[in-house]
């Protein structure tokens, strides 16, 4: 089982201003890391906790992730990924499409019509060259593919972004794609068990991962973002060079990996209904990603 890290209060540093979730940073050993509370009937701390072993039997860059408890509250904490010490910053992606896409409106946080694939890859290839835009595009639609192979829809523009790192001795400026983070949208989170049985004995597990929005839209004609499932479908086919080594790697994933990432959440945080309903939802995206380069 995973462990689930008990909080002092003597841990906690401060308050996370940026998002809808309450927030707040812990001292745990020498790093700093988020503790995430989730909100009541919801699984949005498991969820976060099994994305982030899925990102990594995929070979996705994520942030790290444990299940915790800060006194009454549940959650999960993050580890920062970001060395301000050492001069690192984050740069959101509304910040980076802001700079490249002319009326970007980058405090619009719902329902931003501009935030396409074609204005992220026109964005990251005007700001970089060659090899290293191709790079980054690479690794952003290995975000892309996981968020289809686990439903994820909170892939809004402040949930991406580069990591930046200033190298005074040098002069120099290193950049590269921060981890994907904030997967807590995901895997069924927000059902409730009666709801996950019906839909279990429905059969209907494909009509509820495919019937989800996110963050990313197809086009600036769309009213609402696109399905992430229906994104990688849509994208890989548009970019295919970007999206096949990540659908490689899901196509290699072993189901008995899928199914020991959610039998490795302790019960008291996902019931067997929760657990059960999130691998076949799992399961059915993979084959449908699989299907894709077929």
């Amino acid at each position: 089982m995973y462990p689930i890290v008990d909080l002092p209060p003597e841990s906690r540093l401060d308050t996370e201003q940026l998002g809808s979730k309450p927030k707040f940073w812990v001292q745990r050993g020498n790093d700093r890391w988020l503790f995430k509370e989730a909100r009541p009937n919801t699984g949005e701390d498991w969820a976060e906790k099994a994305a982030a072993e899925i990102a990594h039997a995929i070979g996705v860059a994520s942030a790290e992730i444990e299940l915790a408890q800060f006194g009454a509250r549940r959650g999960c904490i993050s580890r920062n990924f970001i060395a301000v010490g050492q001069g690192e910053a984050l740069v959101h992606g509304n910040e980076v499409l802001a700079l490249r896409v002319t009326g970007y409106d980058k405090t619009k946080r719902f329902r931003q019509q501009d935030h396409t694939l074609e204005n992220i890859q026109q964005a990251i290839r005007e700001l970089f060259p060659g090899d290293m835009a191709e790079g980054m595009l690479t690794q952003l639609a290995g975000y892309l593919v996981l968020d289809g192979l686990i439903g994820n829809t909170d892939r809004h523009h402040e949930n991406w972004g580069l990591r930046v790192r200033v190298v005074a001795k040098e002069r120099s400026v290193q950049l590269s794609v921060a981890p994907s983070f904030d997967h807590a949208s995901s895997l069924g989170r927000e059902l409730l068990d009666t709801r996950r049985m019906e839909v279990l004995a429905e059969g209907r597990v494909g009509y509820y991962v495919t019937q989800g929005r996110g963050g990313v839209f197809r086009d600036a004609a769309q009213r609402r973002g696109e399905n992430p499932l229906r994104l990688v479908q849509v994208a890989a086919r548009a970019y295919p060079a970007y999206f096949r080594p990540a659908l490689e790697r899901v196509a290699a994933l072993q189901n008995h990996i899928v199914h020991a990432v959610f039998e490795s959440i302790p019960p008291e945080r996902a019931s067997d209904t929760a657990r059960d309903f999130a691998v076949q939802a799992v399961l059915y995206a993979k084959a449908t990603l699989t299907d894709i380069f077929k």
